[in-house]
């Protein structure tokens, strides 16, 4: 009996372990991110982004990477101000509504 309370012990420690590697991993990506966003955007844009960071977490990495791809291609000549950035979180989730037609026969 004590071989498998030795074994689960062992198996919760590896999870456990995978766990906090997984987080920090996580933290130091986030780190990454706002790294690339301070680069890139002034202090009034970056704040502007954090609060879609906590509104909308998928549309933050999609503005996230669109601005590191801009930026590592040297496509960004100055740093975004907080319009810009409004302007591009509209464009990006400007939807493409079809138009509805109705036809008599």
């Amino acid at each position: 009996m004590s071989g498998d309370d030795e074994n689960v012990d062992d198996l919760r420690r590896r999870r456990l372990q995978e766990k906090i590697a997984e987080m920090q991993q996580a933290q130091a990506f986030e780190v990454q991110k706002k790294t690339v966003l301070r680069n890139v955007c002034d202090a009034s844009a970056f704040e502007r982004l954090m609060n879609v960071r906590l509104a909308n977490p998928e549309l933050y990495d999609q503005v996230v990477m669109l601005l590191a791809q801009l930026a590592k291609s040297g496509q960004l000549k100055s740093k975004l101000n907080e319009t810009q950035v409004r302007q591009l979180l509209a464009k990006i989730t400007e939807r493409h509504e079809g138009a509805i037609s109705f036809k008599r026969k």
